[in-house]
């Protein structure tokens, strides 16, 4: 939504993401209190509230559900069904998190992981090379199960904790891949990070010793020569970028990779178990890295040009915390071979955080303006030098956001395809094959904004967005399924009530004519309140949206 996105509601509600990489707004799960609100009852869903091009036609498959996340279809057609469990605050009873399994008449077949699962699970993934269904949770750990009939088995343990965890799951030619999100907001240990202050033995970091201690702190995919860029917090001490809390960072000091690692795509060899029936960390590499909060990850369609392109959708820094990145774009990345980098988090889609884009305030020089007043290098304040010149105003003192790293990928990076609008993530994705009347194009969930700000001008979800590829580059948006008016269902004028309202993932039947768009339901929001949202039982749907020709 997600995972405010999906793969985020992580402790500092105000900051939060969409349900795709959902963490970015990912709230503490618990009872808070509701304050004020008054119940809220479900909208109806209508197909003809839903607008989609010429030549396709909109149904409902499944209403009534509890805040369903994502969806995945198997060799026999059912719909293995991700219910999240409650995320956000609400003055309902919901499902707790499990998955429910459909058959393709939508008749309920299964419950699986009701009282397993602890948290709530962004993207789940069918592999067809093994006919196995594998199920993140969000909460450092993957599953798998081997058909309807099949024994929930736990594969992956002891990921890293933060605000962005495990997201989309796929598998190719022999190999599982999983999406880990950058567990920070953009490379600080923030009070705001979810869980970090609290958890003095972090069961990833206890493994992955690294002489900085075992609470919670982002582990990087390759050798990081460090600025020194540190942060006094309100109680005197310095945290360093990719340090835990309270400890500094030194200019020159070298942070040594991990694996598993923080804003990647990972693989393991299918079936390179040890044992006990866990992939061990050792045996993981790094596919992709410089992401920050990935909800979907897709291999095109086999046949195609396409098929060793994997697509990432990719959610933006907040504007938040010690190192505040304003503007920070939704992304949509296609990984072309091993080793790729984004160059998070000292680069936010095509530029780096330096780029005056990042910062909405310059300095003019007093001190006590400075935009980051508590950002130091090495023990230092950090003080730009002035520029050589002056022209004028505008060039006074510097616009930006200090970097992290001070020895760039000598490999160098590579550019989304897409930036899409701030805090609205695509989250889940799927690539169309044939029959779906769009070959080779790429469709994706927009969730939208909870409130990270700025809010646009207009909003720009919620969506089913469509990409196609050009020849000989570049891509085409447009969108392919939206309400009547902008924005989600519940804010709709009531003519126009029973649309969409927060869909998080799309994913395609076997024969390529239908697509399943999984809508996490209503999340009605109000700052005014003592707790500012309210997830409304019973709201979520699975939509179909079917290909009839003729456009």
């Amino acid at each position: 939504m997600r995972m405010l996105t999906w793969t985020m509601l992580a402790a500092f509600v105000a900051v939060l993401p969409a349900v795709g990489a959902k963490a970015d707004m990912e709230a503490k799960p618990g009872s808070a209190q509701a304050g004020d609100w008054v119940k809220r009852t479900p909208v109806t869903p209508n197909p003809d509230k839903v607008v989609v091009p010429s030549g396709y036609k909109v149904g409902v498959f499944k209403a009534g559900l509890d805040t369903p996340s994502s969806a995945a279809v198997d060799k026999d057609d059912n719909l293995w069904v991700a219910i999240s469990g409650q995320t956000f605050n609400t003055i309902d009873t919901l499902d707790p998190p499990h998955v429910k399994i459909f058959d393709k008449r939508g008749t309920l077949i299964k419950e699986v992981g009701r009282d397993i699962f602890k948290t709530v699970m962004n993207e789940i993934g069918y592999c067809a090379e093994n006919d196995t269904m594998y199920i993140p949770e969000y909460g450092e750990k993957i599953w798998e199960m081997k058909g309807v009939g099949g024994e929930l088995k736990l594969i992956v343990k002891d990921l890293p904790v933060g605000d962005h965890r495990n997201g989309g799951i796929t598998c190719k030619d022999g190999y599982l891949y999983f999406a880990l999100g950058f567990p920070s907001n953009s490379g600080f240990a923030d009070p705001d990070n979810h869980g970090w202050t609290d958890i003095p033995n972090d069961p990833f970091w206890v493994k992955h010793k690294d002489g900085l201690g075992t609470t919670p702190h982002d582990p990087v995919c390759r050798d990081i020569v460090h600025t020194g860029l540190n942060v006094r917090s309100s109680d005197g001490r310095l945290t360093g970028a990719l340090m835990p809390v309270g400890v500094p960072a030194k200019p020159g000091q070298v942070v040594k990779a991990q694996v598993p690692c923080g804003g990647s795509v990972m693989r393991v060899k299918l079936g390179d178990k040890d044992a006990d029936g866990i992939y061990p960390h050792e045996k993981m590499e790094v596919y992709a890295m410089g992401f920050r909060n990935q909800s979907g990850v897709a291999f095109g369609p086999k046949g195609t040009k396409w098929e060793n392109a994997l697509a990432v959708s990719d959610n933006g820094a907040n504007d938040v915390g010690h190192r505040r990145v304003a503007n920070g774009a939704e992304k949509l990345w296609i990984v072309t071979e091993k080793g790729q980098d984004g160059g998070f988090p000292d680069k936010e889609g095509m530029n780096f955080v330096s780029n005056k884009r990042f910062s909405m305030l310059p300095y003019l020089g007093n001190p006590v303006d400075r935009p980051y007043p508590q950002l130091y290098i090495g023990d230092k304040p950090f003080i730009k030098a002035p520029g050589p010149y002056h022209f004028q105003r505008h060039v006074d003192g510097y616009r930006g956001v200090p970097l992290i790293v001070a020895n760039p990928n000598p490999n160098g990076y590579i550019n989304p395809v897409l930036e899409w609008d701030s805090n609205n993530p695509i989250d889940g994705i799927a690539w169309s094959a044939s029959n779906f009347g769009a070959n080779n194009n790429l469709f994706g969930a927009v969730y939208g904004i909870l409130d990270t700000g700025p809010e646009s001008l207009i909003p720009t979800w919620p969506l089913v967005l469509r990409i196609e590829f050009l020849e000989p580059t570049g891509v085409k948006w447009s969108r392919f399924a939206q309400n009547i008016d902008p924005g989600p269902n519940a804010y709709q004028k009531p003519e126009n009530r029973g649309g969409l309202e927060r869909p998080n993932r799309v994913v395609f039947s076997n024969d390529g004519k239908t697509m399943y768009v999984v809508d996490y339901g209503e999340v009605y929001t109000n700052f005014q309140m003592p707790t500012p949202f309210y997830t409304v039982a019973k709201s979520g749907v699975i939509w179909t949206i079917t290909y009839t020709g003729g456009n």
